[in-house]
């Protein structure tokens, strides 16, 4: 006779795996708006994934699912005023500057430093530049525009040097050449984090982001370019990236209820366990891990499946 079965599978702990090193990322795959995905993420963890250095970027790249190629949202979004900020994201909260006389001039967003005082100018302009490394400072005399230097620095040394007294900028401006333009590591820019968070790294993809007024006031990132930042309509729907503890995370009881054809043997032990990895495997390909124990839920003659009979 053919039969309905339900079973009580019981999941301890279902949650986003994360290798946590400082914040715990969470990869949702579901597609949202920006807006949308920033409230699932303030409900359930902390916020959308802030990103503080190339360590966070690539922790993020290798959570997103390895078939997608696509781009996720993370925290970042236009703000309202330009601030001044490191490229290896320090803050600047009492922050040591050097400006020549009459500087900043709002040339541009991007700073170079001439015999030891900094001039504000446009970030496409190309400049020789400076990048630094535990063992010191390096110039590199190839004029190349700020952001191809920062991408330079950070795939050969650390970053763009930061400046944070007068002894540094003088140790820099040893190694420079007298009266050339050399790009440092200073910029300004009007983006910010959806958490608020204050510091300034950025890892935008070449031509990004753009000068121009528009509606793509909100980020995302790239799992195939890096991890390279592209802004985008807040409109579009794509997967995100949250960061925080699971809110959630808790025992849940969910109830099956399957149906079978002739003779069933649902009890049996070997058939159970093949079950429970399907399930795993499926809640895998939703953008679920499970990393705690699932078991199924057994009644005190030791079943799990109770057979009820179909009505007409």
């Amino acid at each position: 006779m053919d039969g309905s079965l339900f079973v009580l599978l019981l999941l301890s702990g279902l949650f986003w795996s994360s290798s946590a090193l400082s914040r715990q990322y969470h990869y949702i795959n579901v597609r949202m708006s920006w807006p949308e995905a920033q409230s699932y993420c303030r409900e359930r963890f902390t916020d959308l994934a802030t990103v503080d250095s190339m360590d966070d970027v690539n922790r993020l790249v290798n959570i997103v699912d390895a078939g997608y190629s696509g781009s996720v949202w993370i925290g970042m979004k236009r703000g309202t005023q330009k601030r001044w900020g490191w490229s290896n994201g320090e803050n600047t909260t009492s922050q040591y500057y050097n400006w020549d006389s009459e500087q900043p001039d709002e040339d541009g967003d991007c700073v170079a430093t001439v015999n030891g005082v900094w001039h504000d100018m446009s970030c496409a302009n190309k400049r020789y530049f400076v990048c630094y490394e535990n063992s010191g400072y390096n110039m590199i005399q190839s004029p190349i525009t700020w952001s191809d230097a920062q991408s330079y620095c950070r795939q050969n040394y650390t970053d763009l040097p930061t400046i944070n007294n007068s002894e540094q900028n003088n140790q820099i401006n040893k190694i420079l050449l007298s009266g050339c333009y050399i790009w440092i590591g200073l910029f300004r820019d009007s983006w910010e984090w959806s958490d608020k968070w204050s510091l300034f790294f950025r890892h935008w993809a070449a031509g990004q982001p753009s000068q121009s007024s528009g509606s793509d006031d909100c980020v995302g990132m790239s799992r195939t370019d890096s991890g390279k930042w592209t802004q985008y309509s807040c409109d579009l729907q794509q997967p995100f990236i949250c960061y925080g503890d699971d809110e959630l995370i808790r025992n849940q009881i969910v109830r099956l209820k399957l149906t079978c054809n002739g003779k069933c043997s649902l009890n049996d032990p070997l058939l159970q366990t093949a079950f429970l990895k399907q399930i795993s495997k499926r809640l895998k390909s939703k953008g679920l891990e499970v990393e705690r124990k699932i078991s199924w839920r057994k009644s005190e003659g030791g079943e799990v499946f109770h057979q009820q009979s179909n009505r007409t």
